[in-house]
């Protein structure tokens, strides 16, 4: 009777379409013989059965583990030769296309390196490291063959280095969902390619695009699409603190040793914003920008316009920074300077950023699940698996 409940129970679990279970043998791995029904064969390009047989070749896959042993399922399977002209193995439903696995445990390794490194996947489905990141990378080929369910109203362009030498990575995400696009190098073919796969009718539905005051990528956006070119505010924050602090240098080269050792360590006090110090540091700064008049006006330079891109009001913000371009030409400050006349060239898309109030803030969560993947080490030569797993972490 135990057995006889053992054996049902085996025919559940290996019951697959046009098999039955035959036996199971136990020993150092685990063997399930499955018995071909029927007398016909799938033919993977038509999918009409056929009858015309030409072999019976006996084949052997690896499937789930079973009780932490390697489990392998044996099966004769046919050779068919179809009247559509292909000329090969039957489809099997149960076996992934060219490997010599189940999909289920094809399905099982995909889980297992969505969680882990690919080193730890490898470790608990019991197959080597290349195995699992091979069927890996097919399955999210699967998954993100193509932008067919994608069309986004706003999008976000950025960019990540990949590699040493200035490679880099171009991120797109719908700017109300996730990443839906990865591509190579931050060259305009690169995100024309992206508005290809899209379609030209969904590129056109897009009504906000925005970017970093990265030509390439504005030529594209143009040429492509509609939108509204929005710069992002951090990027032109970066901008301003990076003028500030080539200031704080200038002024730390010819300080007297007293004052160098004023200003020692206090570089993050000058780049925060004043709002977000506390009591204590906020004294501190203040001392410092007391004794240093260049370095007082830097600093307010840089609190007046982030400020500005605070204001919740169009009309009032672009008057302040009216206002905020004569106090830079006042000072006659070459590095705001170099900046404002940046602003000034890309002025359309930093009034825009008033209008439609999109950064790509999220883009700084995005980096840190990318630095996660790199730190897994997913088979980090492979430019085109390493987009996948972005497309995955991220989307």
């Amino acid at each position: 009777m135990a057995a006889s409940r053992g054996k049902r129970a085996f025919a559940q679990l290996y019951n697959f379409e046009g098999f039955s279970f035959r036996e199971i043998s136990i020993d150092k791995t685990v063997i399930i013989k499955l018995k071909k029904k029927g007398k016909t064969g799938t033919c993977p390009s038509c999918e009409k059965k056929r009858r015309r047989v030409i072999e019976i070749k006996k084949r052997k896959v690896r499937d789930v583990n079973l009780n932490d042993k390697k489990c392998y399922i044996v099966f004769n399977a046919f050779r068919i030769k179809c009247n559509c002209g292909y000329k090969g193995m039957e489809k099997l439903d149960f076996v992934l296309p060219n490997e010599m696995i189940t999909e289920r445990f094809a399905e099982k390794i995909f889980h297992f390196c969505e969680k882990m490194s690919l080193t730890d996947a490898a470790k608990f489905a019991m197959v080597n490291w290349r195995t699992a990141k091979r069927i890996d990378k097919k399955k999210l080929q699967e998954k993100f063959k193509d932008l067919k369910n994608i069309s986004p109203g706003r999008i976000g362009v950025d960019e990540i280095a990949h590699e040493k030498g200035h490679k880099y990575l171009t991120i797109v995400r719908d700017v109300d969902g996730g990443v839906i696009w990865v591509g190579e190098k931050r060259k305009k073919e690169t995100l024309n390619q992206f508005f290809k796969e899209l379609g030209k009718k969904k590129s056109k539905k897009i009504a906000v695009a925005v970017i970093d005051m990265w030509d390439p990528f504005i030529k594209s956006i143009q040429e492509n699409t509609d939108a509204e070119i929005v710069f992002d505010k951090f990027h032109i924050a970066k901008k301003i603190n990076e003028a500030v602090d080539k200031i704080r240098k200038k002024e730390f080269a010819k300080a007297d040793p007293e004052e160098r050792l004023r200003m020692k360590k206090k570089r993050f006090l000058i780049l925060f914003r004043n709002k977000n110090l506390n009591d204590e540091k906020r004294e501190t700064l203040r001392s410092l920008l007391d004794i240093n008049k260049n370095l007082h006006i830097a600093y307010i330079l840089k609190e007046q316009v982030l400020d500005i891109f605070d204001e919740r009001n169009k009309i009032v913000a672009m008057q302040r920074l009216e206002r905020w371009k004569e106090n830079v030409q006042k000072t006659k400050m070459e590095e705001f300077e170099e900046v404002l006349k940046t602003m000034e060239h890309y002025w359309y898309g930093i009034e825009n950023y008033f209008t439609h109030r999109v950064t790509n803030g999220a883009s700084e969560g995005y980096n840190n699940k990318i630095n996660i993947i790199k730190r897994r080490a997913y088979g980090f030569k492979d430019t085109e698996y390493f987009r996948l797993k972005i497309l995955q972490s991220c989307s």
